[in-house]
């Protein structure tokens, strides 16, 4: 259908596709070439401002165009990971009023003057949320067919949706609607708290010094009818009204039954510690329920996952050791801002069919790299001491520092797309040393009782951990308690641990890194925390990391090949 759209405004085919997220929050762009991601760039990295609320993915699209050295005349048609009018159906508004609430797909929001210097505008084509969601985890994860699950806030009508993906072909099951919505659970058990509804790793992370035994208001059980709600008095209430006065029930519920029976005291969150596993409790129970159903529907032992709850790292970790599955894809951008690749390649899927080659994400490193020039220029103009060394200097240079108890900032080849820092901008530290997780939570303003995840070679991961390798570090594991005194930093209060298994053919300059650090203290593992202050996204550029080692008092800077010691010798 959308192949003949093309062919009907006049463009010739190049086999260039755009994908955006343009909603509200986390923008972001992505460059498909006959259906293979070639970049793929957050707005918020731009910008700096995190989430990118309310932004435009315009500045990424460009970014991306400049990448690969085009325009918006070379791109055969722009994919967006929502469809609007749909929602604006479901809202119930339309004319001015949709026009208000749901500007994102302005055309002069999407390609702007300034931006794009008054450009011929592509062929645009809208994609339903889920849909997306569901493209950017089974097209690109390897399994031939596998079951989908995707859970959100929210897509235009939906909370949950179930699928099958059969080669390159997607195919809905089942859905659920908002009044389900895991996503807007979590979201109030956030603000229950005193947390944001953007802090949900923070509630994942309390959770583990609680005991859940706090009643919550939803069970996992048979899900004919959605999720079993205890709660239903605003179910079928529309709209924005009807998210709002959810919320208002959710809040109340906890207000009434879960100690300490007052909501938003942030300031004593500790005393929260068991609500927290509470609601993680029934958060995880929900989606190994919904996960089972998923595969019982479509008779698929595989599981794509994808949607914000997607996010939760130790639900995760249940689902990776779930006796109903052989094998577990989670798309590391799980977040809105993955709508973007998902609407790109399932766009592409419509235009090309079996044209397209498959392709499998193996690693998260999409985004743009910063060059040896700018990075040079970069020092020189921040007055800062440096060395240029060869790629065994820099890394044995760095495991000295790190086995000597320092912490270095490593900012190296493209910067990775998602919330996790994978070896490209991240914040390393020893691991055998508890004063580590201090140390680091102090450098980044974060709270000391939050964990921080480890990077560890793939071949050593079964040494050290009970679970499955992921690279994304979006699976939770166990630690061997043989090893928990010897990483004693990464390891949380309830024995688990967030790791990230580092592979040479993805990872080469991170993975050697590792090697030289088990050289000089025995362990294939590093400490690795996002490269960012605390109100600030990923640092992406030379001249954030750059700004971040000035502002942030930390032993070293490994940028590129060049190498800053705050202090010689």
């Amino acid at each position: 259908m959308w192949a003949g759209i093309i062919a009907g405004a006049g463009m010739r085919k190049t086999g260039w596709v755009a994908g955006l997220n343009h909603g509200a929050h986390d923008a972001s762009a992505v460059l498909l070439k006959d259906g293979i991601p070639r970049v793929w760039i957050e707005q918020e990295r731009l910008s700096r401002r995190k989430h990118a609320v309310g932004e435009s993915p315009a500045q990424a699209l460009a970014a991306c165009l400049d990448h690969e050295d085009l325009t918006l005349g070379d791109l055969d048609v722009v994919a967006l990971g929502s469809d609007h009018d749909d929602l604006a159906r479901w809202l119930g508004v339309g004319g001015t009023e949709r026009a208000r609430i749901l500007p994102y797909d302005d055309p002069e929001r999407l390609f702007p003057r300034d931006v794009f210097q008054g450009e011929p505008k592509p062929p645009v084509m809208a994609v339903p949320h889920h849909l997306a969601h569901a493209a950017s985890a089974h097209l690109v994860s390897g399994f031939e067919e596998s079951a989908i699950l995707v859970a959100d806030a929210m897509g235009e009508r939906t909370s949950v949706t179930l699928a099958h993906g059969r080669g390159r072909s997607i195919e809905i099951v089942e859905e659920l609607g908002v009044q389900d919505s895991l996503g807007f659970f979590y979201e109030a058990a956030c603000r229950y708290v005193g947390f944001t509804e953007t802090q949900a790793g923070k509630l994942m992370g309390l959770a583990a010094y609680g005991v859940p035994r706090h009643p919550m208001p939803l069970e996992a059980k048979a899900i004919d009818d959605g999720l079993m709600w205890t709660l239903r008095d605003h179910a079928d209430t529309p709209g924005r009204r009807g998210i709002e006065a959810r919320e208002a029930d959710l809040l109340s519920h906890f207000s009434q039954h879960c100690f300490p029976f007052a909501c938003g005291r942030g300031d004593e969150v500790m005393a929260y510690k068991d609500f927290a596993a509470s609601a993680q409790s029934a958060l995880q129970a929900c989606m190994l329920e919904l996960a089972h159903r998923a595969c019982k529907l479509t008779g698929s032992r595989r599981l794509s996952l994808a949607g914000g709850v997607a996010l939760n790292c130790t639900a995760n970790g249940g689902l990776a050791g779930a006796d109903f599955l052989d094998a577990l894809f989670v798309q590391p951008a799980s977040t809105d801002s993955g709508v973007a690749l998902g609407a790109a390649l399932h766009v592409c899927e419509e235009m090309s069919g079996s044209t397209i080659a498959p392709f499998t994400m193996a690693h998260a490193y999409l985004g743009k790299a910063s060059s040896r020039w700018e990075i040079r220029t970069a020092l020189e103009q921040a007055d800062l001491t440096f060395r240029e060394l060869d790629e065994d200097g820099l890394t044995n240079a760095v495991a000295r520092v790190l086995a000597s108890d320092g912490v270095v900032a490593w900012h190296q080849g493209r910067g990775e797309v998602g919330p996790r820092a994978l070896g490209a901008r991240s914040l390393l530290g020893n691991p055998a040393r508890r004063s580590t997780l201090v140390k680091l939570n102090q450098l980044k303003s974060r709270e000391v009782w939050r964990p921080l995840a480890p990077s560890v070679l793939a071949e050593a991961f079964d040494d050290y951990f009970i679970g499955s390798p992921n690279p994304f570090m979006i699976v939770a594991a166990r630690v061997r308690p043989e090893m928990q005194p010897r990483i004693a930093a990464v390891t949380h209060v309830d024995g688990s641990a967030r790791p990230q298994a580092v592979y040479e053919h993805t990872a080469p300059r991170y993975a050697k890194l590792l090697r030289a650090v088990e050289v000089l203290t025995g362990i294939p593992i590093v400490v690795n925390t996002s490269l960012n202050g605390p109100t600030e996204p990923i640092c992406y550029s030379a001249e954030d990391s750059i700004r971040f080692f000035k502002e942030v008092p930390v032993d070293a800077l490994a940028i590129g090949d060049f190498l800053v010691v705050r202090e010689e010798g």
